[in-house]
């Protein structure tokens, strides 16, 4: 699978900046997303999914539809075909309207209005695998599906070819620890035969079915977010991006919330795992797992310290001040407020920038700020981070050691 990839002021291409980013996102972690929707499935009645070869995944993407009375493996398999299409279209759109641009020129309005299609297109799909996704509740091995996602194969370009980058898209990476890692997709076939599991399998359970939900609400504020904001042609330039739908934004802030909170949930979900039976995600005491990146025990008490900082922060319980040693993104959110004060992280949501392009400067940032007292106590977010980055040992490639599994696991 996949890895992840600012903002320009050139706004004559910040249009096009976005599908681009969302593309990256749908290759690092919503791929993965999508790998997770892969993580989903049960019993089915007359024709059970199958979703362990091509031909018998073409079939049950064809077969299955939404309905009231779903089985547990229809709805999972729903999430994965849903998303799976979704995949092919983004990277269709993407590929064609390069071609398209390619030697012509189209006006940046018309661009804008092709992107907000696509991105309004990916966030109802979005939103429609993951109020499925809420649904599910895997209660025995029997409801796991059996999943090989190297097999699944689609002409994701649209161009009536398969290529390897194409025909390897899902399969998943070997298992080792190593740093991330980041590069776009390969035609080489040795690459995979080299670097991915082409036989890996997995058979979903109700830990799966977290972290797949998880990744479905971070790219659906993802998306969200994206579509708050409408690009107006002939505006000035730190204009040309304006804040159109600030509801948006509202609803991207309580899907960041609910998907921190359901990585919380995944996480104490896979800690009481006691089976080991082709798993996904896994605990130290499993050993049947083809996720990508072994986690020890000191992995997950790292991810619940981290997320016992970032709830509170995210809900706006704490605020975000300024650290002795900070650095990074974590400074620049929290040097806008004075001493005493702490950046407030619904405040953002529930009253977003008009014009972000003209919101460089730290004053239009101030009005984020709140005073730390009882009510808004410092985060010890930063304490955390800075106490981990202190420890010996701690290289850039141990960093990016550690980058790699949290973002495989959301």
């Amino acid at each position: 699978m996949p890895s992840s990839s600012g903002l320009r002021t050139d706004h004559s291409f910040i249009a096009i900046e976005d599908s681009m980013r969302l593309a990256a996102f749908l290759r690092s972690s919503f791929p993965v997303a999508v790998l997770s929707s892969c993580l989903l499935a049960g019993p089915a009645a007359a024709a059970q999914p199958d979703l362990t070869n091509t031909a018998a995944f073409d079939r049950t993407c064809t077969a299955v539809k939404r309905s009231v009375r779903m089985t547990v493996q229809e709805q999972q398999a729903f999430v994965i075909c849903k998303d799976v299409a979704l995949v092919q279209r983004i990277w269709t759109f993407i590929e064609q309207g390069s071609r398209d641009m390619s030697g012509r020129h189209i006006p940046h309005a018309e661009i804008a209005l092709a992107v907000r299609a696509e991105l309004t297109h990916a966030r109802d799909q979005l939103r429609q695998s993951r109020q499925m996704l809420e649904k599910i509740r895997i209660r025995s091995q029997a409801d796991g599906l059996l999943l090989m996602p190297a097999t699944w194969v689609r002409d994701l370009d649209g161009d009536g070819e398969i290529s390897h980058a194409e025909r390897y898209f899902f399969a998943i990476p070997s298992r080792r620890d190593s740093p991330l890692t980041v590069q776009p997709p390969s035609n080489d076939r040795d690459y995979y035969e080299r670097e991915y599991n082409l036989k890996a399998a997995v058979r979903t359970d109700q830990s799966d079915i977290l972290w797949s939900l998880s990744y479905h609400y971070f790219a659906e504020a993802l998306v969200e977010m994206a579509l708050s904001y409408q690009y107006r042609d002939g505006a000035k330039a730190d204009q040309a991006i304006f804040l159109a739908h600030p509801e948006g934004m509202r609803r991207a802030h309580q899907l960041l919330v609910r998907g921190i909170e359901t990585s919380e949930r995944m996480r104490l979900s896979v800690l009481a795992e006691r089976d080991d039976d082709l798993e996904w995600l896994a605990n130290p005491r499993q050993v049947n797992t083809a996720f990508p990146v072994p986690l020890d025990d000191d992995d997950f008490r790292v991810w619940g310290e981290l997320m016992r900082h970032l709830v509170p922060l995210v809900r706006g319980r704490t605020v975000l001040p300024l650290g002795e040693k900070m650095s990074g993104s974590l400074a620049v959110v929290a040097r806008v407020c004075p001493e005493g004060q702490g950046f407030s992280v619904p405040a953002l949501f529930a009253d977003p920038p008009m014009y972000p392009l003209a919101s460089l400067k730290r004053e239009a940032w101030s009005k984020y700020c709140r005073k730390i007292d009882a009510s808004h106590p410092a985060s010890g977010l930063n304490a955390f981070v800075q106490s981990y980055a202190d420890k010996p040992g701690q290289t850039d490639s141990a960093a990016m050691r550690y980058l790699r599994r949290f973002l495989w696991v959301n």
